[in-house]
């Protein structure tokens, strides 16, 4: 658990989003203890792998490797973003439900279209294949290589991302608020 305190007027709320704001995510560093259920089921189970198995997908790593890969943790690329001056009107930790947590910044107002996703970390491909889980479930449940996602108007997503990439290379634009309200696709 982590708590903290801010000022009332600095809180980001999601309110200020607006179609055509850019979305701007941080790659993830794996599982992020999110859908160890079904990955477990996938590699160990229905895969027939083992924890210190080593598949070529994994580059040299272990199963248990992939699966106990620490989370990353955002908070120093986040307050360097909100200490830039640059128009932050959104900000969404990418967890259980994968990119669907973006509906919780704007509900039915705006919709959210991810047009260039990050590489995703090869233990998901590794999951997807041996569980036979369609794309559509993998998005749903995992973050698939996006951890945390900033919204900020587009004029300012070059800047962002530069921000945010010099603690989380990687960094990129990834996407567009639209108007179809509560839709991810």
């Amino acid at each position: 658990t982590a708590i903290g305190t801010v000022a009332l007027d600095a809180i980001v709320t999601g309110d200020a989003i607006a179609p055509g704001d850019a979305l701007v995510g941080l790659p993830s560093s794996g599982l992020h203890s999110n859908g160890y259920t079904l990955a477990r089921r996938a590699l160990l189970d229905e895969g027939g792998l083992g924890l210190d198995d080593r598949p070529p997908e994994l580059g040299g790593a272990s199963v248990a490797d992939a699966l106990l890969e620490p989370t990353v943790i955002y908070v120093r690329a986040v307050l360097d973003l909100l200490r830039s001056g640059l128009d932050v009107r959104g900000l969404a930790h990418i967890t259980g439900g994968g990119v669907q947590n973006l509906v919780r910044l704007g509900g039915d107002r705006v919709g959210f279209a991810i047009e260039s996703p990050l590489p995703a970390p090869p233990v998901f491909g590794l999951v997807a294949r041996l569980g036979d889980v369609p794309p559509a479930e993998m998005w749903d449940i995992f973050n698939m290589g996006c951890g945390f996602v900033a919204v900020v108007p587009a004029a300012q997503a070059d800047e962002a991302a530069a921000i945010v990439a010099a603690r989380h290379p990687g960094s990129a634009r990834i996407g567009t608020v639209t108007s179809e309200g509560g839709r991810v696709t």
